[in-house]
Parts: structure tokens; sequence; C-alpha cells
């Protein structure tokens, strides 16, 4: 049987893997993240993972937590960001201008599962909880209001509410008082009626302050977790300034809550690492060091999740699972004496995605040939075909060049110029000078000073390494994490980039 025949290594969008909780592998940032009282944040490169965590803890629940946790699972692919720019409040630093909006989503999120969770096992929800639900659903004319509901055309008319000794009124159990029927309101209305404006804020601070109260002054309620993936939906590339505080505010939200409840709610925030750097929040180094997990994969945790995609499809075709990688190859060593897995992940930047990516063009290649046409021999596969990995190269090195061009396009849109730079020097080394020299006729601006700060960029996105001492090891950051920059003699362009950019290595 050819290989061909069983083989496949998955999707390399999470989000259209319909097989990934069947070989899910967690490199243990996972587990770390619920186990932890304190932290919340998920960050990592674009394709190191994030979505596939958070997919696979949404669809497996029970791995992870206990009967009695509630897991709520929100991505914001679909969701109303203009909601926050209404509810900023101007008083407050960049990093808090949108807290109190976020800890308002987060919170009626909180009560309306935390309500589900009691009348779905046939039991009562504390009283306060119990009329918190009510409440929102007074407000929104729906049991259990959606997170599209909550921030939707809904919300607006919040702004009319009448809200006469509201916390009287939960107390006692009376939402007569409360009315919020104001008829049709828009966006658009918001942003020219400043009253409109500050009235909603104030309302929703209000209800948000109440929904907290009730989680705070109730005891027995289960264990909550609001995971919120696809976070950089709202990185609007047409003005970085504004999604900014978007983001840090969610941060902020995050941070304080789970300060407050101890374990007890616990947003989970999936982010990416690039746009968490851009952030302005205080004490951001010490919030990812206390509150935060980086997603980063070695060696045998690349080689453990590929194995496990394998050996998912051998076993469906009755094929003996496989426990070393690089017996799958037709071939012990490629060139420069490297092992086939060894030659792969040279190529990649140490992240699931350029893996599955690479394998999967291997294949697509070694089936062009089965089916070749004009071939006058019967080709068949028994092993993954060495000489289909350098027939993948090009393909994949060109997706490598535009996931970091995804990636950094819309803060770093120099990329671009230094991927030119790069380029028109021909070799696989180059210089700072050279660099520079390149530079210069496509971005005028660029000087002895700002190049060495576009090294850093190249090197801690592993774009570039550079050799330490009398050692031949290029040291690229995705090989290297713990490596910090030097402003070096010579620098080596990743070999994943060399195709893409056709590059020639050095003969000395």
């Amino acid at each position: 049987m050819s290989i061909l025949d069983w083989i496949d290594f998955g999707k390399v969008s999470a989000e259209r893997d319909d097989n990934l909780s069947s070989y899910f592998y967690d490199n243990g940032v996972l587990g770390n993240i619920i186990n932890s009282e304190s932290g919340f944040l998920v960050l990592g490169r674009k394709g190191a993972g994030k979505t596939a965590i958070f997919k696979y803890l949404s669809e497996n629940k029970s791995s992870f937590l206990t009967p009695d946790d509630i897991l709520i699972s929100q991505s914001f692919e679909d969701y109303n960001w203009n909601i926050h720019a209404i509810l900023a409040d101007t008083t407050k630093s960049q990093s808090m201008l949108y807290k109190q909006s976020w800890k308002f989503v987060i919170y009626a999120e909180a009560i309306n599962s935390i309500s589900k969770f009691y009348k779905s096992n046939g039991q009562k929800a504390p009283d306060k909880i119990k009329k918190a639900a009510e409440m929102l659903e007074k407000l929104f004319d729906t049991p259990t209001p959606s997170l599209s509901q909550i921030v939707g055309k809904k919300l607006l008319q919040l702004s009319k509410l009448k809200l006469p000794s509201i916390g009287i009124d939960i107390e006692t159990g009376n939402l007569d008082s409360i009315s919020a029927d104001a008829g049709e309101i828009n966006f658009e209305t918001f942003k020219v009626d400043k009253d409109l404006n500050q009235k909603l804020t104030e309302n929703i601070d209000n209800i948000s302050n109440i929904l907290e109260k009730a989680l705070e002054e109730s005891v027995g309620w289960p264990r909550t977790f609001l995971c919120f993936d696809r976070v950089d939906e709202a990185w609007d590339e047409s003005s970085i300034e504004r999604s900014k505080p978007v983001i840090g505010g969610l941060v902020a939200a995050a941070d304080s809550i789970n300060a407050k409840f101890k374990n007890r709610l616990r947003p989970l925030i999936f982010l990416r690492e690039d746009i968490f750097e851009t952030l302005s929040i205080n004490d951001a180094n010490k919030l990812r060091e206390d509150c935060g997990e980086l997603l980063h994969w070695n060696r045998t945790a690349l080689n453990a999740m590929i194995i496990r995609r394998i050996n998912h499809y051998a076993s469906q075709k009755g094929v003996a699972p496989i426990s070393i990688i690089d017996g799958i190859f037709d071939k012990n060593e490629m060139r420069q004496r490297q092992k086939p897995f060894n030659y792969i992940i040279r190529r990649t930047m140490m992240r699931p995605r350029d893996l599955i990516s690479m394998f999967s063009r291997i294949i697509k290649s070694m089936k062009e040939k089965e089916e070749n046409i004009f071939s006058e021999e019967i080709v068949s596969f028994e092993k993954l075909d060495c000489d289909s990995v350098y027939d993948a190269e090009p393909g994949y090195s060109e997706w490598l060049k535009q996931e970091l061009i995804d990636e950094w396009g819309v803060q770093k849109p120099i990329i671009h110029k230094l991927f030119q730079a790069i380029q028109s020097n021909g070799s696989t080394n180059i210089t700072k000078n050279i660099l520079l020299e390149n530079l210069k006729p496509i971005y005028p601006e660029a000087t002895d000073i700002s190049i060495v700060n576009d090294l850093r960029f190249l090197f801690d996105n592993s774009i570039i390494g550079f050799k330490l001492g009398a050692s031949n090891e290029w040291k690229f950051k995705c090989f290297y994490p713990s490596q910090g920059f030097i402003d070096s003699e010579e620098y080596r362009i990743h070999d994943g980039l060399v195709r893409a950019l056709n590059l020639i290595e050095p003969r000395s």
C-alpha cells in the first residue's frame, strides 16, 4: 500500500480542522494556565497554536476542568467592537479607557452562564445571581442574552434606562422600575450626542457594579472560565492606535477580575505576542511574568505533535503506528548529512503551523509524481520521499515569507523593504553595512542607528541569526529562545526563507 493511501497531517488552520480533538497535543501551556490561580494570558506568535488550544479546551472541557466548572468560549470573529469606542472612559489612561466596558461584558456573560448552569442541573441559583440574571433578561428582552445581543443595538437603548434605586430593587427582588424602552438608537446617533454617550456609560457602570456585587456576595457558585480567542480581530489595520486601547482594556479588565475573584471567575485571553508587546499597559513585563504563559515549542514537543497526527491517520487504515519520525522517510540523511526531520525543522520557526504546512506540501508533491500522466513508470511510495522535501521547499518558503508579512505588516510595514534589501544581497549571509546600503535606495530614512533596530527586529522574529565567538552554529531566536540580540559582523538568513528570497549560500 502506498503511504499516500493513508498519511495525512491535518489542516494548517485549527479552526478548520475537524479532527483536532483526536490528535491535539498539549505542550504543557494549557495545563499550566488552567492550574495557575493568577494566569490568564496565553501568548504566542502567529501560528504557534493559540487557537488550537482554545478550540480543544472548548470541545474537551473534561480533559482539564471538573464537571462542576463552567467554560464559556468566545471567539471575536464577528464581534461588535464599536461598543467599546462608545463606552470609553476618557478620564482614564489609555490602558484603562475600555476596562469598565469589558468588565460589563465579562460579568454579564458570567451571570448568564452561571444562571444557565443551575437551571440545567435543576438547582436554584444564589438569590443575588438569580436576580441579576432576571435584570439582564428584562434589560435585553430575552433570557440569558448572547454576547452579540449584549454588545448590539439593544445596549444603546440603555442610555435611556431609568434606574431608580437599582441597588435596592435587586436586593428586594423588585425590578418593575427598570425601563429601557427608548426606541431605535443607532451608533451614528451616539457619535454626535454626548449626553446620550455619557448617560449610557453611567448606566453601564452601574449595571456592571451590580453584577460584580451579585457575584462577590454570593457563595458556592461554580468556578467559571471565560476564554477569549481571535482577539486580534480588533486589530484594525487602518487605525492601530485605536485598536491598542480596546485590546489593552480587555487585558486590564481580566487582570482586575482575576485578582478580585481569586480563581473563581477566570477570564483567559489567547493573544498574539507581537500585539501584546505594543499595548500601553502598566507593568507589562510584570504582567507577562506573573500572569502569562508563552506558547513556545521545542523539538521534542513538535516531534510528538507530528507523530500523534501521523498515528491518528495510520490507525484508521490499520497501519502500524510509528515512534521515530525519521523512520518514515526513504533516506536516512539529506543534504549536509542532516536527518530528514532536522532538515525540515531547520526550515520552520518552531511552530506547529510551519511543520504542518511543510509536510502537507511534501505529500502534495508526492501525489503529483504518482499522478503524472507523462511518466513511463508507475510511481508508488512506501515512505515519505526525501526528494519531494526539496520539491516542496519553494512553495513552503513563499508561504513562510507571507506569514511573516501577515504577522508584522501592520505594526512594522518596513518588513517589506527589509525583505527587498535582503533579496538584493543575493546571499544567505549579510552584513549590517550591506543591509543598510541596500535599504537606503528604497527607504532613505534608514540610518546607522535605525538599522540596528531593524536587525534586532529581524532577529527577534528569527528572520536572521548570528554566530557567537568561534562557534559554527548560527543562533536563531526560534531555536534558542533565551538568546538576546547582539550587534554582529555578519548575519545569516533563516533557511526557511532562502528559496523565497532567491538567496545563494556563499562558497567559503
